[in-house]
């Protein structure tokens, strides 16, 4: 069992994007790292050196539990749990298969919740920790034919309004960090869209995926995962990308919602 002044963290979704950059950056600061997949063995970005890949498929309850007391057994604590794990769905929310949108909500958000519940007893005995849930531009405002993630994304958010509400007695923190659009995530499921909305479709996604090729480096969060570790009282929600995405969300605030909705018009050419 290690030393209680090494911290030990638990990464979600860590085969490849945010996830994986993120384990690296903070093995690299002396951190204990456990990063999560469904098949870690496939993936092949960890070497014997680098953070420790377990199985786990976050909508799974009995996967979770078994990984979590994997790194229990090991550890003997969590002071670190990102939920990164996600998944991207796009399509017409009136034709896009249920099952997937059922899906995208149970990973983007289910999960999160089902992880957390598995590290929260031994954070509570701790008496402190930290919950870091990987929301989204997309989890501030509706996404054309982003309906299914964007929604999800709104849900994850709200969990994690109430999680900080509700934990705040026990030393633990919870915060949202919601990042624009970043390079090399490749978790997303499309569903062909109907004759109908072909046209607008094919536009509008254009415009969404050209703005993922040219994304954020994912490189780039460990350094604000670590400002907020430093903060004893952080806030709620930390924006992450290019400064145009990180205004989106206060643009949505500030603007009458006739003027948001035509400059999202406007952007997505439609």
């Amino acid at each position: 069992m290690r030393e209680h002044d090494t911290k030990v963290a638990l990464i979600t979704g860590a085969s490849k994007g945010i996830g994986a950059a993120l384990a690296r950056y903070l093995y690299e600061r002396g951190f204990v790292v456990y990063g999560t997949g469904r098949n870690p063995e496939s993936t092949g970005v960890f070497q014997a050196s680098m953070p420790m890949m377990l199985r786990m498929d976050i909508t799974d309850p009995v996967s979770v539990r078994d990984a979590v007391a994997q790194i229990l057994d090991r550890e003997g604590r969590i002071d670190l749990l990102v939920n990164n794990a996600g998944m991207h769905a796009v399509g017409v929310l009136e034709t896009m298969p249920l099952e997937e949108v059922e899906r995208c909500w149970r990973t983007n958000c289910l999960g999160a919740l089902l992880v957390s519940r598995a590290v929260l007893p031994q954070m509570k005995v701790q008496r402190q920790g930290c919950i870091i849930n990987i929301s989204s531009v997309g989890g501030a405002l509706g996404l054309p034919f982003q309906g299914a993630y964007s929604s999800s994304k709104f849900a994850l958010e709200g969990l994690s309004e109430s999680m900080r509400a509700e934990l705040r007695g026990f030393g633990i923190k919870v915060v949202i960090i919601q990042p624009g659009d970043i390079r090399h995530q490749d978790c997303r499921f499309e569903s062909s869209p109907p004759e109908e909305y072909a046209e607008v479709y094919r536009t509008v996604m254009r415009t969404a995926w050209n703005d993922e090729e040219k994304g954020y480096p994912p490189e780039k969060l460990g350094p604000l995962v670590m400002k907020i570790l430093s903060k004893k009282n952080p806030k709620l929600r930390y924006s992450f990308g290019g400064a145009f995405q990180r205004a989106v969300p206060t643009l949505k605030r500030l603007l009458p919602w006739n003027l948001y909705e035509k400059a999202l018009r406007l952007y997505y050419k439609f």
